[in-house]
């Protein structure tokens, strides 16, 4: 289906889980970033608002494109030596294969922002798709793609593509298997959002006569039809008494008998209203949905999905560990394919440092790391707050002048004396040699010095 990937797209931004797992895919496709740290930041083009791109943000966008779409397009600018210039990620829902020839090959690619044929794009046109020719770095190809575009200045470059699956001529969203569940979990969100707004909540309703027109002679006034005129409509309060939002009572004028002029009911009755929508109706529904979409997308644990901040810490966080590091055993062999298609995207870059690059791994998610800071933070501030208890405690400064006077004894070796008070107490080297004072000389009869 040529709307394919925006049916994708729609269906994925419409839904909690999906959305939240495409993100994590990404995340862990891009990992730590590039092993080879002095390039991941090497700007490499920039983006339609005129933002530079570097060779990190370029992979962070790659792992954004294939866990929604399983596979990417990169625009790479060629000159007529061969080089690559500058690049940038192509939406992979603008792009199609051009008709193949005999042999099944499509020498190019076209963009096109309305294969959906959108209205609101304006006419559906396909003559204005942009083609652009298949990424290569032969020299040959390259010379005849200029001179196919009659001079260099009409050539518009390339497109590199790369799909994680390859069952069928386009890859398969991740999330293919579970699209009923994605469009479902959007669907019962729907719900709950209407009956909020469009429901009744715990509201009140008070009835009484209507009121209608009368003359300067207490005659009613009728309509052209025939009917007494009311005093006012309530269709604008019964609006505006609909939703969570909505007025907690309202008054609604019943209607009388015309032979009789009697009220069918009480002149004047209140009646309320209950909220009969029941919170629970769609949990376990909502818990098989959730289940279905994670594992379409390479299995992510649910733990990594139920992430809470601040848990790393905690019995919860070695698992979290234990899941990440799991994920990005399923994840290698995707981050590889990636790691391959920058190496051949790079390999003739008219960047040096990119061009002489032999490392493209990417560094695998790690949550030790993140784990390990923590504790070295922690224990930094509970050092600090011991460091400054001491300091203002008896027993802190006892133990200062008893060290003072061990060094000036010569009892205690004053460097060692000076680092003490630098670690326990927090206290800067010359502060502390200043607190520690001098030690006194001996003479060589093993007498103190006094002279």
């Amino acid at each position: 289906d040529n709307d394919y990937p925006q049916m994708i797209e729609m269906a994925v931004n419409g839904s909690v889980t999906a959305k939240a797992a495409s993100g994590i895919y990404a995340k862990f496709l891009a990992g730590g970033g590039f092993e080879n740290e002095s390039i991941n930041d090497i700007v490499v083009g920039t983006d339609q608002r005129g933002k530079e791109i570097t060779v990190r943000s370029l992979l962070r966008q790659v792992g954004d494109s294939c866990g929604m779409f399983n596979g990417f397009y990169i625009h790479a600018n060629k000159n007529r030596e061969g080089k690559t210039g500058t690049v940038h990620l192509k939406p992979f829902k603008n792009a199609r294969f051009s008709k193949p020839d005999d042999t099944g090959f499509s020498a190019k690619i076209l963009f096109y922002d309305n294969w959906t044929k959108d209205k609101d794009l304006g006419k559906y046109n396909p003559k204005n798709a942009i083609p652009y020719h298949i990424f290569s770095n032969n020299q040959n190809v390259i010379n005849a793609q200029i001179n196919s575009s009659d001079d260099i200045k009409n050539y518009k470059g390339q497109i590199y593509f790369q799909f994680i699956d390859n069952t069928y001529f386009y890859p398969l969203s991740p999330f293919d298997a579970a699209y009923l569940d994605v469009d479902t979990e959007q669907q019962v969100a729907l719900f709950k959002n209407r009956t909020i707004r469009n429901g009744f909540f715990n509201k009140t309703i008070i009835r009484k006569k209507k009121d209608f027109e009368q003359n300067e002679n207490g005659e009613f006034v009728y309509d052209d039809e025939g009917r007494k005129i009311q005093v006012y409509e309530v269709s604008d309060d019964i609006i505006d008494f609909i939703g969570a939002d909505g007025e907690n009572v309202i008054v609604i004028e019943d209607d009388v008998n015309e032979d009789t002029g009697e009220f069918p009911k009480d002149s004047f009755q209140i009646e309320p209203i209950e909220n009969k929508v029941n919170p629970k109706l769609f949990d376990s529904w909502e818990k098989g949905l959730k289940n279905n979409i994670r594992m379409s997308i390479r299995g992510i644990p649910a733990i990594l999905i139920d992430y809470e901040q601040g848990s790393l810490g905690t019995t919860s966080g070695e698992a979290i560990i234990q899941a990440t590091n799991f994920y990005n055993a399923l994840t290698k062999d995707d981050r590889e394919l990636i790691s391959q298609s920058f190496a051949e995207i790079f390999k003739k870059s008219d960047i040096p440092e990119l061009a002489n690059n032999t490392n493209w791994n990417i560094k695998p998610l790690s949550l030790i790391e993140e784990k390990q800071e923590a504790q070295k933070d922690e224990a930094e501030v509970k050092r600090l707050e011991s460091q400054a208890n001491l300091k203002g405690s008896v027993g802190g400064v006892t133990a200062l002048i008893t060290l003072q006077q061990s060094v000036a004894a010569g009892t205690s070796d004053l460097e060692a004396a000076v680092e003490i008070v630098k670690e326990i107490y927090g206290i800067g080297e010359e502060t502390a040699r200043k607190m520690i004072g001098t030690p006194t000389e001996k003479k060589e009869d093993g007498n103190t010095n006094t002279d």
